[in-house]
C-alpha cells in the first residue's frame, strides 16, 4: 500500500505544481502533467465508481435492518 500512497502523493504534487500557474500546461514539463493527468483521472475514477458502491451498500443494510425489524415485530 505504501507504493500506491507514493504515487498519489507524486500525482497531488504535480496537480499542486500545475495549479500553480508559474507555467500552462504547454509550458510544464512532461513528466509533472503526466502525473497531474494520473491524478485527476484516478480521483475522476475512484468518485464514479465508489457512489453507487455506496448507494448499493447502503440499500442492501437497509433491508437487512428492515428485515431483522419485521422478524423482530412478527415474535
Amino acid at each position: 500500500m505504501a507504493g500506491n500512497d507514493f504515487f498519489l502523493r507524486m500525482c497531488k504534487e504535480a496537480q499542486e505544481e500545475l495549479a500553480r500557474g508559474d507555467k500552462s500546461w504547454k509550458e510544464i514539463d512532461s513528466n509533472t502533467l503526466l502525473l497531474a493527468s494520473f491524478g485527476i483521472l484516478i480521483n475522476h475514477l475512484a468518485h464514479t465508481l465508489s457512489r453507487p458502491l455506496w448507494f448499493f451498500a447502503s440499500s442492501v443494510s437497509a433491508g437487512v435492518i428492515g428485515y431483522l425489524v419485521n422478524l423482530f415485530l412478527r415474535g
